[in-house]
């Protein structure tokens, strides 16, 4: 005999979990969760099964995950200026507040400079400290069971990295590379920005005067030359319900 336990939260879950078990040759019983005071570890599984042996049987086989880490999400989109990350993020957030039940937060690159880093510049410490500061944020949500979708550029490697030790202690991480061909983004660049970076205007410019680390350990690359925002949007939600659903 099975038994799994109804925290009162994340039905799909259960419900997966109950179909697998199942599908298994398991006899199921479900028994809900104990009082969250319990949650010291060793504590709730003395109750867990305390309460299984006394509601169920004695013969019993108690399936115990750790408490779960993984219901919050980040997504954080990286790519250079004009690669169309903002506007995937912001259409990929509206989907998401559609078709999932979590809060969904959207850390804009722009938006996050003029609030959370009005006081930092564009020197490789400053750009170090805003993507920290994006990544507490977005690792906040997703402690608390939300899906943070990121969009700054994160153009190095190591702040991505941290980013996702961060996250990944709490929730789940997905790294998404806008891959953009620079030639593109710059076509693109109705700021002309990247005009201003090549005559020496702006200095420390990602992909002109300053690198981009391509990542390497990006879970989904999308070229928003030749993807549509909206295709773009259902790869990223295609890739996390495959995920959820224990694909891949």
């Amino acid at each position: 005999m099975l038994v799994l336990l109804d925290t009162g939260h994340h039905a799909d879950a259960l419900s997966r979990d109950v179909r697998h078990a199942v599908a298994a040759g398991h006899d199921v019983r479900i028994l809900p969760a104990p009082d969250p005071s319990l949650r010291d570890l060793e504590t709730w599984r003395e109750a867990v099964a305390a309460a299984a042996r006394t509601l169920v049987a004695d013969d019993i086989e108690l399936w115990h995950t750790e408490r779960s880490v993984g219901e919050g999400v980040v997504i954080l989109l990286t790519g250079l200026s004009g690669s169309g990350k903002s506007t995937i993020a912001k259409l990929l957030a509206e989907r998401l507040s559609q078709v999932d039940d979590r809060t969904v937060s959207l850390l804009d690159g722009d938006e996050v400079r003029l609030v959370l880093s009005s006081g930092l510049g564009f020197s490789r410490e400053d750009r170090l400290m805003n993507v920290q500061r994006i990544g507490w944020v977005a690792s906040l949500i997703a402690k608390h069971g939300g899906i943070a979708v990121c969009a700054p550029i994160a153009p190095y490697e190591i702040m991505r990295a941290e980013m996702r030790e961060r996250v990944e202690k709490v929730g789940r991480f997905v790294l998404v590379h806008v891959s953009t061909p620079l030639e593109v983004c710059e076509q693109r660049d109705r700021k002309g920005l990247y005009a201003k970076a090549r005559a020496g205007e702006i200095p420390q410019f990602t992909g002109i005067s300053d690198s981009y680390e391509e990542p390497t350990d990006a879970d989904l690359v999308i070229d928003a030359s030749v993807v549509s925002p909206d295709d773009a949007v259902d790869q990223i939600v295609g890739f996390l319900e495959e995920r959820s659903d224990g694909g891949g």
